[in-house]
């Protein structure tokens, strides 16, 4: 009789599962499937799943939660530019500097570098005393004579470590390393940054001068086909000239879009970056102290002063204090303490009070725990030294890359400004003898297109030369000096630092409060 109950009772909340399924409505995706494990055996195969993807995409969907604080610092007022919003031309430096300041991952590094600064501050706090109280009421065999006559106990504890193996020691150096990798990384992030607004403000220089160079072009075109279809009315020219020509036109205007484009998509990113409208150009400064500083010098600064480096070699540092912190563990602990103890009862008169003073010396005798830790300890500390010797093998290889690629983009850029001016010379020459009708058309527009390619291969090697020249400074720790050059007289700036410390975030000058 139970059993009949029982699958009775299955049965309806199959049939009420199955209801369920068939009344959901169709606008939420396709109908769910129910898993018969009779049918299948037990094992349910590919199409008896019992959600769809649709399904499951459905309802994974839930509206995106920000938190007041993220909406206050959405809405903060944006930094502008000495030249404003809109401005034709803009200085290279003052925009690196608002992107930095507009940067919320520039803040989130610098929210964890004061987290590692109060990590310090907790492990030097283990070098002074501590001082703990305590109170009972009640029943204590301690406090009164029997367990039927309650009392009360008070106490105050002053402990102070004087021996542990090191472990307090090599607990702040680690923390203090940890907090110099922070710092480091900080940079690398800011560098980071900078090179990104840096890139896009040269591609935006770089699509803008491609463009103008286009329009020339489809102009100086413009003025050939009056004087084509001068000719062609006078019997000197057929309409293949003038066929030839307009196909000529339209590849430029095709290639002028793709350049307007790629400046809109450039000026996009840069508003991101800056949240204003980005300027229609840049100035770029002057960079060329770099090289001129030569490869050798410049792998020795990056040796020594690349952030990236810089901080995987301070994670080393505190990988391996954190070794000496875990074999410290093996070592006694010997530490001072100081009790002070007050007891009171209710039906006797017993009262105690006293100080008491003494050494508690603790000796690890059986404990597999520090052992695994010690493995782990070492473990981690070789890793973070192999990390930090891939990122110097990695930073200098870079470096001499970008360092060939600078002198590379030299040569190009003087080779084609030589073919540039040949070309010139050679396109109006050849303009003439079409006139003149000794050479067909086609000459003066293969002619007209190797002139704009090379002047288009000019500006190219320009910018990319720029471009290495901006990673071999951040590679090399000169990029902070050459953006943080500049005058910041008369501009105010918005702080942006933590609320409790004050301290400034990583900054720049050249920038003011938008109003």
């Amino acid at each position: 009789m139970t059993r009949s109950w029982l699958a009775f009772a299955c049965t309806c909340l199959m049939a009420g599962t199955s209801l369920a399924d068939d009344l959901r409505p169709a606008e939420k995706g396709l109908r769910l499937m129910t898993i018969d494990p009779l049918q299948t055996g037990g094992t349910p195969s590919g199409l008896d799943l019992r959600l769809t993807m649709m399904d499951q995409m459905g309802s994974a969907f839930l509206p995106i939660r920000r938190p007041q604080a993220a909406q206050d610092i959405a809405n903060e007022p944006s930094l502008l530019l000495r030249e404003g919003i809109g401005s034709v031309s803009a200085d290279l430096m003052d925009a690196v500097s608002v992107a930095i300041e507009e940067s919320d991952l520039v803040r989130s590094l610098s929210a964890e570098k004061r987290a590692a600064q109060a990590g310090v501050s907790r492990a030097s706090a283990a070098f002074l005393p501590t001082v703990s109280g305590n109170a009972w009421v009640g029943g204590d065999r301690d406090s009164s004579l029997s367990l039927n006559d309650p009392g009360m106990n008070a106490g105050i504890s002053i402990a102070l470590p004087l021996l542990d193996g090191g472990q307090r020691l090599y607990t702040k150096r680690s923390a203090e390393s940890r907090a110099l990798a922070a710092a480091a990384e900080l940079r690398s992030v800011t560098e980071s940054v900078a090179l990104e607004t840096i890139n896009a403000a040269i591609d935006l220089n770089l699509a803008t001068r491609q463009a103008k160079v286009l329009e020339d072009n489809l102009r100086d075109l413009g003025t050939l086909r009056k004087a084509v279809r001068g000719r062609v009315d006078a019997g000197r020219a057929s309409e293949a000239d003038v066929a030839e020509l307009e196909a000529e036109l339209s590849d430029v205007a095709r290639t002028l879009v793709i350049a307007s484009s790629s400046a809109v998509k450039s000026r996009a990113i840069l508003s991101s970056q800056l949240r204003q409208a980005a300027p229609g150009g840049f100035k770029l400064p002057n960079l060329e102290a770099v090289p001129r500083r030569g490869l050798d010098v410049l792998v020795d600064l990056t040796h020594s002063r690349n952030s990236g480096l810089e901080a995987n070699w301070h994670r080393f540092d505190a990988a391996e204090n954190g070794r000496k912190v875990a074999k410290g563990r093996y070592f006694p602990r010997l530490d001072l303490k100081t009790d002070y103890r007050t007891s009171r009862t209710t039906r006797t008169s017993r009262n105690t009070d006293g100080w008491s003073v003494g050494l508690q010396l603790t000796v690890p005798l059986v404990d597999l725990t520090t052992t695994a830790d010690v493995r782990e300890a070492d473990e981690l500390a070789n890793a973070a030294m192999h990390r930090a010797l891939s990122e110097d093998r990695k930073a200098e290889t870079q470096l001499r890359v970008d360092w060939i690629e600078v002198q590379s983009a030299t040569k190009q850029a003087d080779l084609s400004r030589r073919k540039i001016a040949a070309l010139r010379v050679s396109y109006a020459a050849k303009v003439d003898q079409y006139h003149a009708g000794l050479i067909p058309i086609d000459d003066v527009l293969l002619t007209r297109r190797q002139l704009t390619m090379a002047t288009s291969e000019e500006l190219e090697a320009v910018v990319t030369r720029f471009a290495a020249i901006t990673r071999l400074a951040a590679t090399s720790g000169l990029l902070a000096e050459i953006v943080g050059t500049g005058e910041n007289t008369g501009h105010r700036r918005r702080d942006t630092g933590s609320p409790d410390t004050g301290e400034p975030r990583p900054s720049l000058p050249g920038v003011v409060v938008a109003r």
